[in-house]
Formats: structure tokens, C-alpha cells, sequence
């Protein structure tokens, strides 16, 4: 599921791109769409693409395509001569010949086009081995966690499990599977998929065959991917539903003989799935789709894409953090597993660029970095790539900026960031406000670290410093009277001065319900309903209204009638 996709030479005339990473994500459950991404960091994915859009709603099928074309579904991506592939797989049972493994690859050549996904084999693929069935009638087995990868000489291979997948069965997490591997030679893709995108692509299939890992005791592995780095192999792979291992070999036709195989490292993260390897700027880059029943008793039940990054493969493994994945927009899409391969080839390079630029993210301009006067605007570029629904830090002018779509500053603007989550405001230059700021007819506040817009109550330094309410939706300083749905500690009705927005805490009378005598908390600041005590006196609040009761009150904390003075309250 991983690669350093380096192997053509580029012509002297030919842009010298930096190099990047690409990746390609199904969107969630709901949405099986295959979308495809590209970065700088390792940590945020721009999307150039969608490979194969589903219908969404739970559904396979590639919206405006023949029926028998679906998404790839838990996808893998690598390249090779000119043409980028996308593979997954699946078992099915084929008529006369039983239960077969079928490899499912769509090509393109632009990363916009894409072929109908097809294994290019009418008879697929019978292991050597059988698998493990668990009493599966037929000779059923299942399949799961393909990945396609092409090495340094130019061959494709595919890794899978096969066994028994308890999900499948209603079984969950018991599971009986072990990887394969399988070599396919001569890969072309069968015509322009632009042209004919139901074009089947050229190859042949080796044999179907078992990985052998020294560990003979685990029989639940999944989701295998492959990464190569001077000249070596290595296997990423779940063990045992939770732990993600890395193996190394040095050939891959020696992959059924145990001995060959190296562990490299017996626990690079715990509670993640769908590993996925590759190197980039001289650190590696392991990808990782978080769990979500672990751990177990504690899960918070969501899922999606994390990174965990080390400069060895060893040992180091640290900042595991969730990726971001947006448009061009700046609006954050889903994820699932897939797969991160780093491209280094000049000629893929070009044909990723491209695919950005037609998503509107900008020409590349070798050497811009910083600040750029174009037509009269400012933009920002990083090593020559505009910055385009974007975040930036100028350490000169010690300010955050935000540059939209087209790469423009935003100035005098609120702008939501999807990778934090917040809603900002820039000023007249362009800087991120912290603190409070008036604007708009209201009084607003932003973190003093994050600038992100404060919602809820918030003690502030002015005016002597006050607790202070912002709007849970809109964000603006509450005044007057105010129902507070913030949390179960803070709902309920509160009072805050006109003029500062100071919260009120105490006795005061208020012109709603016709007029009344109301409390405010002493401390808390919330309406007081019910009975309460203050200054060694008893005093009864309507649980409805909150207004003050004098005379002859029902009281049901006691369960008794009670006089309460008819001009202070007090009981």
C-alpha cells in the first residue's frame, strides 16, 4: 500500500516539480467514493481528484456509469510508465471454476480519467494454497486489505489476505487470515481510459501464492501493503486485529520462505488498521486508519486517517495525528484507509501538477517563496506552491494569514478552518485577530494562542475583568437577558449588563413575565429556581418564571405551605 515511485529520467526541459506525496482515500461508510489527494507535509492532503464517485448512501456503484462499475473500496495506488493504477480486490465465485481472488485496477493518465476497474483476466485467481474456510460451505473464502505496488524494476505486486473474515459472517473479530502475494508482469493500461474507459488492462498473472512470516502462531493478519527503499522490501501489515508490524525481505519470490523475512518492527502504532508505508523528506510516513471499538470498552466509535512519523523504521514512531483531507474550497472531506505513495518520477510529477492545477489550486513557480506581488494582490508561496485555502505563518511579521481558492489574502473576513476546526477573523492587513474585537455591531473574542472564535462563557480581562457570554451559534457578546444552552452545568437563564456584557449575579427586577424580582446566582450567575438560601434567610422562585414568591407559597422541597415576607421574600 506504499511506494517511492522513482524510476524514469526527466528531460532537461522538463519542470524540475518538487516532489510530493499522493494519496487516495475512500470518504467514509456512507460514501464509497475512491478520492485522490496530494501533499507537501505528509499531514495535509489536497484533493486533485475523485477517481470513482459513488452513489453514496452506503452504495459501490460509480455514479453515471454502467452498473457493473463500482469503486475500488479500501483503494491502493502506484505508478507506473505514464500511467497512475488504483487496485483492490475482492473473492467471488466465477462459474466452472469455483471461488476466485479478483484483483480490481482502473488506470489513468491524467489522474482525471479513469477506467472501469477490471482485472484483465477471465478466470482470476486460484491460490496455491487453499485457505483457511472455517467450515465456509463451496470452499468459500474471503478476502481483504488488497494492495498494488510497483517496484524499482518495474513489476506489479499485489499483496492480500485470504482466510476467514468473521464480519463477513456475522463473526465479527473472528478472524482467520494470512497474506498472499501474487506478481503481475507486463502491466499496460488497454487504451486512453478518455477515450475508452471500459478498456481492460494488459498483463499476466503469476501464482497466487502464501506469505510465510516467521510468526507461524498468529492466524489473524490483515491489510498487508508494501513499501521499497534501496532495494529492500517491506511488509506493513495488522496483526491480530489491533497491532500494525513492518517485515523486510530482500526478494520477493522468496516471500513463502520464512527465513527470508525479517521483523523490522513489532508495534509501530496499537489501535489502527489498512498500514500504509512510504518515505518523504527524509522522514517515514506511516498512514493508518483509526479503530473504532479500541480500545475496547473505551471507544469513541469514529474512524478515519492517521499519521505516525519517525526517522527510522526501528524504533521513534511519534506525532501520531489525524490528517486533514480538503477541496479547494478549504472544506474538509472524509476518510478512510487507503493508501500514501511518495512520487519522485519527473514525468508523474507533471501529470500530478497538472491534475492540481485543473482542481484550481494554481500554476507551480519555481523559486517563489514568501510574499509574491501578482496583478496588484498578495499571495504566499511555499518552495514554489501558491498557498491556496491556507493557513500560513510569517515569522517576519509574526501574524497568521489565510489565502483563499484563488490564493488571495483574506482581509476583513471570518473564515472557517476545517483543519482546526474554528472560525477566524483576519483584519485590514490580513492578520489573525486575537482577543476581543468589535465588529459587525457585536463584540466577538478570539484565543489568544489559536485565534479561534470563542463560544460560550469566557472570563475576560476588560471592564475589570467579567464572565461574558458568546453566542454558542454566532459567536457575538450576549446583553440583557439570555437563555444560555451551553452544557448541563451552565443551561438556564442568565442576565448580562446592556453596555459590557458583564454577566449579573445577584437580586434584581426585570421587565419580562409582566415584571418580576429575580436571582441570579451569587456565583454561577444562573437563574435561581426553587428554594434557595442566602443571608441565613429562605427565599422560594417559581421553577418556571423565576420570579420571586411573597405570601402564602407552596413550598415542594418541604412539603408544606410557607409565609415568605411580602415585600422581601425572606421565609
Amino acid at each position: 500500500m506504499a511506494a517511492s515511485l522513482g524510476v524514469q529520467v526527466a528531460s532537461a526541459a522538463e519542470t524540475d516539480y518538487p516532489d510530493m506525496e499522493v494519496g487516495v482515500f475512500w470518504n467514509s461508510d456512507s460514501d464509497r467514493s475512491d478520492t485522490v489527494y496530494m501533499s507537501y507535509n505528509g499531514a495535509d492532503f489536497q484533493q486533485i481528484s475523485t477517481a470513482y464517485k459513488a452513489d453514496g448512501n452506503g452504495s459501490a456503484h460509480v455514479s453515471g456509469k454502467p452498473n457493473y462499475v463500482n469503486a475500488i473500496h479500501d483503494p491502493s495506488i502506484t505508478y507506473k510508465d505514464g500511467t497512475f493504477w488504483i487496485l483492490g480486490g475482492y473473492v467471488q465465485k466465477q462459474q466452472n471454476l469455483g471461488w476466485r481472488f479478483t484483483p480490481m485496477m482502473g488506470y489513468s493518465k491524467d489522474l482525471v480519467n479513469w477506467s472501469y476497474p477490471n482485472s484483465g483476466s477471465p478466470t482470476n485467481l486460484a491460490p496455491s494454497v487453499m485457505p483457511y474456510t472455517n467450515g465456509l460451505k463451496d470452499g468459500q473464502y474471503d478476502s481483504a486489505g488488497t494492495d498494488g505496488f510497483v517496484d524499482s524494476h518495474g513489476d506489479m505486486w499485489i499483496v492480500t489476505t485470504l482466510g476467514y473474515y468473521g464480519d463477513f459472517h456475522g463473526n465479527a473479530q473472528h478472524d482467520y487470515m494470512y497474506p498472499y502475494i501474487v506478481k503481475v508482469s507486463g502491466l499496460q493500461p488497454g487504451a486512453d481510459p478518455a477515450v475508452d474507459p471500459g478498456a481492460q488492462p494488459r498483463l499476466s498473472y503469476g501464482s497466487l501464492n502464501p506469505i510465510k512470516l516467521p510468526d507461524t502462531k498468529t492466524s489473524n493478519w490483515l491489510d498487508p501493503s508494501l513499501f521499497e527503499k534501496d532495494g529492500v522490501y517491506y511488509l506493513s501489515i495488522k496483526k491480530n486485529g489491533v497491532t500494525n508490524q513492518i517485515y523486510s525481505i530482500g526478494d520477493l519470490s522468496q516471500a513463502g520462505n520464512p527465513k527470508a523475512w525479517r521483523l523490522v518492527n513489532d508495534n509501530v502504532v496499537t489501535g489502527y488498521e489498512g498500514p500504509s508505508l512510504t518515505y518523504y523528506n527524509g522522514q517515514y510516513f506511516f498512514y493508518t486508519d483509526k479503530l473504532k471499538d479500541y480500545p475496547y470498552g473505551k471507544a469513541d466509535g469514529t474512524a478515519g486517517t492517521f499519521v505516525t512519523q519517525s526517522s527510522s523504521l526501528a524504533s521513534g514512531w511519534h506525532s501520531t495525528r489525524r490528517i486533514t483531507t480538503t477541496n479547494v474550497d478549504g472544506r474538509s472531506i472524509p476518510n478512510r484507509h487507503g493508501t500514501v505513495v511518495t512520487v519522485t518520477d519527473p514525468v508523474a510529477k507533471r501529470i500530478v501538477w497538472n491534475a492540481r492545477i485543473r482542481a484550481g489550486y494554481g500554476e507551480y513557480k519555481p523559486g517563489a517563496n514568501g510574499w509574491v506581488t501578482e496583478s496588484g494582490k498578495h499571495y504566499w508561496y511555499d518552495n514554489g506552491v501558491k498557498a491556496v485555502s491556507k493557513e500560513v505563518y510569517d515569522p517576519a511579521s509574526d501574524a497568521w494569514y489565510w489565502f483563499d481558492k484563488d490564493g488571495s489574502l483574506a482581509v476583513n473576513k471570518d473564515v472557517y478552518i476545517p483543519a482546526g476546526s474554528k472560525w477566524v477573523r483576519y483584519d485590514k492587513n490580513g492578520h489573525m485577530i486575537k482577543g476581543e474585537d468589535y465588529r459587525y455591531g457585536a463584540w466577538y473574542y478570539f484565543d489568544q494562542t489559536t485565534g479561534a472564535m470563542t463560544k460560550g462563557m469566557k472570563h475576560v480581562s476588560s471592564n475589570g475583568g467579567k464572565w461574558v457570554y458568546y453566542d454558542w451559534a454566532t459567536g457575538k457578546m450576549a446583553h440583557g437577558e439570555q437563555y444560555v444552552n451551553y452544557d448541563a452545568q451552565h443551561t438556564g437563564w442568565y442576565l448580562f449588563d446592556q453596555h459590557t456584557g458583564a454577566m449579573f449575579h445577584g437580586d434584581t427586577y426585570v421587565r419580562s413575565n409582566g415584571g418580576k424580582w429575580v436571582r441570579y446566582d451569587f456565583s454561577t450567575g444562573k437563574m435561581v429556581k426553587g428554594l434557595d438560601r442566602h443571608d441565613n434567610s429562605w427565599y422560594y422562585f417559581d421553577k418556571t418564571t423565576g420570579a420571586m414568591q411573597k405570601g402564602r407559597v407552596w413550598v415542594p422541597e418541604w412539603n408544606n405551605w410557607h409565609w415568605f415576607d411580602s415585600t422581601t421574600g425572606r421565609g
